[in-house]
C-alpha cells in the first residue's frame, strides 16, 4: 500500500457542525493527495464523534478532554507521511488548497512549517501571523492609533487589525492550519503539552526557527476560520488570561525567565493603558455594560501580566473546561 502523502489531526470538542464542514471540505482540498485522516475527541458532550465517523475517518475518543497539545500529537502519532497537518475543525479547506500548501512546503526547503492566510467566516482578514512576544510590539499595540495599526507600523509589527499580511517568512502562525515537515522535528512531538490550551503554535514555530527552519505564510491560498470556537465555549473573554499564562511559559522555555519578566512588565503597562483607552467620557444605553465589561478584562489582563513581572512566569492552566 503507498505510503500517505499527509497525516491530517483534527482535535474535536462540542464542535460537531464545524467538524461536519471541515471534513466535507477535505476530499476537494486534498485533490491527488493521499491523505490518513485521524479525529481525536476529547470528551464531547455533542455527536461530533458520531459525525467524524460518518466520514469514514479514524475516530480516537476520551472519557475527558486531555487539552489541545495532546489530543493533537496523538492524531500526527504514528505515521510514516512526511507530511503532518493540524487543522482545526473550525477551518474549511478550499478545493486545492492542500495540493497548493504542499508545493509551497516542498517549494521552500527551509520552512519547517507552511501555513495560508485565515480569513474571518465574512471573507474579511484575519491576523494569521504574530511577532514572537517581545516588548516592542506588545507596548507599540497599546499605543498605537487605529490608523496606525492599518498602516506601515501595524503591518511591520503584526498588529491586530494591521489586515491581510503580504505572505512570505514569518515568525511564527496561528495554528488553524499548520502543515508540518515531520523531517524538522527530528523525532519530536509537534507540540509541546506544558499547558492545557493556547501557545503551542508560537512554541513550535520558535523551536523550529530556533534550528534554522521557516515558518512560510502562502497568502494565495486562503482558509475561512472561525476562530476559537472551543475556547469561547469553555471560558468566554476569559480565555486570554490562559493564552497569557501560556505565552509566558513559552517565553520562558524558548528564552529565559527574565525576559518572560521583562515583557510582563511591559505589557502591565499596555494592560493599564488599553483601560484608560477604553473610558470614553459618555457611555450611551446598551454600551456601558459592555466597556465595563472590558475593563474588567483588561484590570484581570494587567494582573496576570504583573504577577509574571514579579514572581516569574506563572504555571499555564492544565485543568478542562
Amino acid at each position: 500500500m503507498p505510503r500517505a502523502d499527509l497525516r491530517i489531526g483534527i482535535v474535536s470538542w462540542n464542535t460537531a457542525s464545524l467538524l461536519d464542514r471541515c471534513l466535507a471540505a477535505l476530499p476537494a482540498a486534498l485533490g491527488a493527495l493521499r491523505a490518513e485522516v485521524v479525529v481525536v475527541d476529547n470528551a464531547s458532550d455533542d455527536d461530533s464523534v458520531a459525525v467524524a465517523a460518518r466520514w469514514g475517518v479514524v475516530v480516537r475518543e476520551h472519557d475527558r478532554n486531555l487539552g489541545y497539545a495532546i489530543a493533537m500529537n496523538e492524531a500526527l502519532a504514528g505515521t510514516e507521511a512526511p507530511v503532518l497537518l493540524a487543522l482545526n475543525p473550525d477551518a474549511e479547506l478550499p478545493p486545492g488548497s492542500l495540493e497548493r500548501l504542499l508545493a509551497a512546503l516542498e517549494a521552500h526547503p527551509i520552512a519547517g512549517v507552511v501555513v495560508p492566510r485565515l480569513l474571518d467566516p465574512d471573507g474579511g482578514p484575519q491576523l494569521s501571523a504574530r511577532r514572537l512576544p517581545t516588548p516592542v510590539p506588545t507596548l507599540v499595540s497599546a499605543l498605537a492609533t487605529p490608523a496606525m495599526t492599518r498602516g506601515a507600523i501595524g503591518r511591520r509589527l503584526l498588529l491586530d487589525g494591521s489586515g491581510a499580511h503580504p505572505g512570505g517568512a514569518v515568525p511564527w502562525a496561528i495554528g488553524a492550519v499548520h502543515v508540518i515537515r515531520a523531517a524538522a522535528l527530528d523525532g519530536e512531538r509537534p507540540y509541546v503539552e506544558r499547558s492545557f490550551m493556547y501557545a503551542e503554535d508560537l512554541e513550535l514555530c520558535w523551536r523550529l526557527g530556533q534550528r534554522g527552519w521557516t515558518t512560510w505564510l502562502e497568502a494565495e491560498v486562503e482558509v475561512p476560520h472561525v476562530g476559537n470556537a472551543a475556547g469561547a465555549q469553555a471560558w468566554g473573554g476569559a480565555r486570554s488570561l490562559r493564552y497569557w499564562a501560556a505565552t509566558y511559559d513559552v517565553v520562558a522555555l524558548r528564552r529565559s525567565a527574565a525576559a518572560a519578566r521583562g515583557l510582563g512588565a511591559v505589557a502591565t503597562l499596555a494592560a493599564l493603558i488599553a483601560v484608560l483607552r477604553s473610558l470614553p467620557g459618555a457611555w450611551q444605553g446598551d454600551d456601558r455594560a459592555t466597556h465595563r465589561g472590558l475593563v474588567r478584562l483588561r484590570l484581570r489582563e494587567a494582573a496576570v501580566h504583573a504577577r509574571c513581572s514579579v514572581l516569574g512566569p506563572p504555571k499555564p492552566p492544565t485543568s478542562p473546561p
